[in-house]
């Protein structure tokens, strides 16, 4: 395998997987570099195993997958797999592969790093038995395993009904779901309901979804407040409060889901410029239509680049591998204006629904309104009163709360806390999130052997 290519790409989920095959389809030399053992991302993960028809509960993801992962392979663009991505900047990317870092070169790079799970600390989310609700549905795919019951559900986001929906019908014990959603959400979203009607299967997966909530009888907290895990050194109970009662559920597995939010450590490391999202709350990278950031030969594809969804993160990923051949004189204008069109297509029916959507899962404003004991940063061991004491003592940047207390210093490097940490302070400060700024990222972006950059400096 050579370490000199046209194109590179970050993240095998499917904006990734379709910016590599169509970049190779239209000639160029291209090459994955992905940290799973086999391509699909966390929507389609493990996809194309054997076990993926017991694994993937909606047949019409499982296919979509494996149409996705069929062309890749076809293409003939190079794969990477086991291979974690610690570094990158136009013209090269370093990688931990096989217990050695290994240096590769392209004329242009793609990230494509998805989403995670938006990362909310609130009493005992540290205790045993408590994850996220992203997680749940990864050990399912990798392991196919379901979390022990009895389940409590928490939170505001796409995956709550997915969750819910997967739980029963895999004949686990849901003992209720506690939606925290603001009343006000079905409100903002009503101006989105319009766009939802140029998708009906998108309308049709999730009312099927509720209504397997509704028939299993499950109990469904609405616009809950202060969610509590508590227990002696593991989860025995849930407790939130809802309409000025409080409701407690016993339960051995809490799922936590308020929201997804893109993946952005490469993206801040690299110095790309960003914008903020007030509906959703989160930083996004800048790009233009065809996925182009601020940085020449650097693009962001896929849910990295703003949180949309598989199918708009697959033509996201299209999108930019045709720009990156037209770029090269791979095609011409008019053949790529060709192939965008019917990308184009495929992107506005996904998008239609995005409005009511990210309106009816924005988080609710006082999320991060935490009690000042609450554990903010795992690794550091930094506190909420931590950071507030920070900013009574004039920190008034991320950066600066962050030299000042350490949380974001971790291995995860803020991952789990960042977040978190601009929306306690400006809380206390009552500003606007973005006026805090973001953290700072250097590499390596994720923990590697020291032997790893040593070996690369004696033979660089």
């Amino acid at each position: 395998m050579q370490d000199q290519y046209d194109l590179v790409v970050i993240g095998a989920g499917p904006s990734g997987l379709n910016a590599a095959s169509t970049a190779a389809e239209n000639g160029l030399e291209v090459i994955l570099v992905d940290e799973q053992e086999m391509p699909g991302g966390q929507i389609y993960r493990n996809v194309t195993s054997p076990k993926a028809p017991d694994r993937f509960l909606q047949a019409d993801d499982r296919k979509t997958g494996q149409a996705i992962v069929a062309r890749f392979f076809n293409s003939g663009a190079d794969y990477l797999p086991n291979s974690l991505v610690w570094f990158a900047e136009p013209g090269r990317i370093l990688c931990s592969c096989h217990n050695r870092t290994r240096e590769i070169r392209g004329q242009y790079l793609v990230v494509a790093t998805g989403a995670m799970e938006r990362p909310v600390p609130f009493t005992g989310w540290t205790l045993p038995g408590v994850m996220g609700a992203g997680a749940g549905d990864i050990l399912h795919k990798d392991a196919g395993l379901f979390p022990k019951g009895p389940v409590v559900i928490a939170g505001n986001g796409p995956l709550i009904p997915l969750a819910g929906s997967h739980l029963i019908s895999g004949g686990v014990d849901v003992a209720a779901v506690i939606d925290t959603a603001p009343a006000a959400n079905m409100i903002a979203s009503i101006t989105g309901l319009p766009g939802t009607l140029r998708d009906i299967p998108f309308m049709l997966k999730g009312a099927g979804m509720m209504k397997t909530l509704l028939f299993s009888k499950t109990p469904v907290i609405r616009n809950a407040k202060q969610i509590q895990a508590l227990g002696n050194g593991r989860l025995e109970r849930v407790k939130a409060v809802s309409a000025k009662s409080v409701r407690e559920f016993n339960a051995s597995t809490l799922l936590v889901h308020q929201g997804v939010i893109p993946r952005t450590h490469f993206t801040r490391m690299m110095g790309l410029a960003h914008e903020w999202d007030p509906v959703q709350r989160y930083w996004y990278p800048r790009t233009n239509a065809r996925g182009k950031s601020s940085m020449e030969r650097v693009y962001v594809a896929g849910d990295t680049a703003f949180v949309h969804g598989a199918q708009a993160s697959a033509c996201k990923g299209s999108m930019a591998g045709i720009d990156v051949a037209l770029k090269l004189n791979m095609i011409g204008y008019d053949e790529a204006k060709s192939q965008w069109a019917g990308v184009e297509k495929e992107m506005a029916k996904a998008l239609a629904p995005r409005r009511f959507a990210d309106r009816w899962f924005a988080p609710a404003p006082d999320l991060y309104d935490v009690d000042d004991q609450v554990m903010v940063c795992r690794c550091e061991g930094v506190k909420a009163k931590d950071i507030r004491e920070a900013v009574a003592q004039g920190c008034h940047q991320a950066d600066e709360i962050k030299i000042r207390t350490r949380c974001g210093m971790g291995p995860c490097q803020g991952r789990m806390c960042g977040p978190a940490l601009a929306e306690i302070s400006a809380l206390a400060l009552d500003c606007p999130v973005p006026d805090m700024g973001a953290l700072n990222i250097r590499p390596p972006v994720r923990p590697i052997p020291f032997a790893q950059i040593s070996a690369l400096a004696k033979t660089g």
